[in-house]
């Protein structure tokens, strides 16, 4: 099995990023109900592609992990202050 490439993420990762951290939603560690249709985007004004690392093998992203600077006050354990979810990496 080839090693991943992790690699900056782009607006075209947005369908197959969402689709991954949908399957990784679990009642174990979400702060929120399970996603429903409509789904919202991935990417949005809040998680940008540009803080955004993608695990790429064989041209498929098996997982993303988010990049940023010291967390803003009320971020606390991966959700943000209101209980936003930060997008799970898998």
């Amino acid at each position: 099995m080839p090693e991943p490439v992790i690699r900056p993420a782009t607006h075209a990762d947005d369908e197959e990023l969402a689709a991954l951290d949908r399957r990784a939603w679990s009642p174990l560690h979400a702060v929120q109900p399970r996603p429903r249709p409509p789904y919202e985007p991935f990417f949005d004004a809040r998680h940008p592609p540009e803080q955004i690392l993608v695990a790429e093998s064989e041209s498929a992203a098996p997982g993303s992990s988010a990049i940023s600077g010291s967390p803003p006050r009320g971020v606390r354990g991966g959700t943000e202050a209101g209980g936003a979810p930060r997008h799970a990496a898998a």
